[in-house]
Parts: structure tokens; sequence; C-alpha cells
């Protein structure tokens, strides 16, 4: 019933797949993928307070793997779209901490920081995430530069 559900969220059949997915959840009530999904169908729908909840337990049931690190960077997202950057930040940067590759965490990241009034980190943070993902020529050209000039913002030389 789980493959069917997410084939029904795949299709953006949302609504079809919360019929599944809260049956499963009322016989699996700890299934941290369970409420994973259940989340991603309320977040796919806008509802990004009704996601929160279930990301939440997804995290504390133990979800592990890609759906962990979807996990980090849904209910991070979530929690940005509904102004709680507090919380945003300090989930994306857990997710960091365990997924310290993930470049779409940094991404969501910097925009956090940004709503924070943290624009230097975010700044900093995107063009490390830039030159480390980007196979444009320009780009790595001026790699080095890019890499340290993103470390040194705020800096003037004469």
């Amino acid at each position: 019933m789980l493959n069917k559900a997410i084939k029904l969220i795949e299709a953006k059949q949302y609504e079809e797949a919360q019929t599944i997915l809260r049956s499963l959840l009322d016989a699996f009530p700890q299934d941290a993928t369970i409420h994973f999904y259940y989340a991603t169908t309320y977040d796919s729908l806008g509802l990004e307070r009704k996601a929160i909840p279930y990301y939440e337990k997804a995290i504390d049931y133990g979800i592990e793997g890609e759906l962990r690190q979807r996990t980090f960077i849904q209910l991070g997202s979530s929690y940005r779209c509904i102004g709680e950057y507090e919380k945003a930040a300090n989930m994306l940067e857990q997710g960091l901490e365990e997924f310290p590759d993930n470049l779409a965490l940094q991404a969501f990241l910097a925009m956090t920081l940004y709503h924070m009034r943290e624009e230097k980190r975010a700044v900093s943070m995107l063009i490390h995430a830039l030159v480390a993902s980007s196979s444009d020529p320009w780009i790595k050209k001026y790699e080095k530069a890019l890499t340290f000039y993103a470390d040194h913002l705020d800096e003037v030389w004469d």
C-alpha cells in the first residue's frame, strides 16, 4: 500500500495518497517512512503547518538514508515558509551535521539565513555551493578566487 501511495504522490494525486497513508498511520503509528510521506502530501498542497508535525515524527521515529536527508530539507523549508526561521536554521544545520555535502540543505539554509539578516553567511554559503557543484568553465576558471572571496566578503584591499 505504501508503494501505491508513493506512486500517487508522484502523480500529484495528494488527496488519494493521503487516504492510503492515513490508514497506514492508523495501523503503524510509529513508522517514520509513513509519517514522511504523509507530511509530503500536506507540503505539496501548500499546507506546511499541517506537514510539520509529521516531518517531526519522521525524525523522532528514526527515518534513515535519503528520506532522512529529504526530511531535514522539507521540514526546514516548511519552517522557513511559515516564518519560523530559528527552527528552520536549527533543522537545516542539524541536517548538515549529518550530511555535510548535501548542497540542497546548504541552499535552504542560505535562504533561511537571508531571512535572519545573516546575508554575509548566506552569500558565502551559496558561493561555496556553487563552486563545489558547478561545471561551468568560468566558475572553474575563477574557483580559487571565488572560494577566497567567499570567506572574505567584507574585506577591502588597497
